[in-house]
């Protein structure tokens, strides 16, 4: 799964949600959101992690001699490294969002 299927993913998860804001059914449905949310979660990390697996084992091919073409490598090492400074971006962003709503003044 690469970077473009990892944001459709997350924002039709969003979507599916924003159709239920402003309704009591959002207050029955909380914990359907959150294992919704969950999936979707578990989901992008394994598939991070597939993409890690999948690069790393490239570059032992290439070394090893096992894999001839350097430019598929180079793709699959980007994707990677994309994939991973994109889950990064998000849990700084998360992290952020969770220490605003924790130093607010009620």
């Amino acid at each position: 799964m690469n970077v473009e299927a990892m944001y459709s993913s997350l924002l039709n998860s969003i979507t599916s949600t924003d159709s239920l804001a402003g309704s009591n059914a959002v207050a029955a449905n909380g914990a359907g959101e959150a294992q919704a949310f969950e999936n979707v979660l578990s989901q992008t990390m394994e598939s991070l992690n597939g993409q890690q697996v999948a690069s790393n084992e490239a570059i032992t091919g290439l070394i090893t001699g096992d894999v001839d073409n350097l430019h598929n490598v180079m793709i699959q090492t980007t994707e990677a490294q994309l994939s991973l400074e994109l889950a990064i971006q998000v849990r700084n962003k998360a992290i952020e969002a969770y220490n605003d709503v924790k130093n607010m003044q009620f």
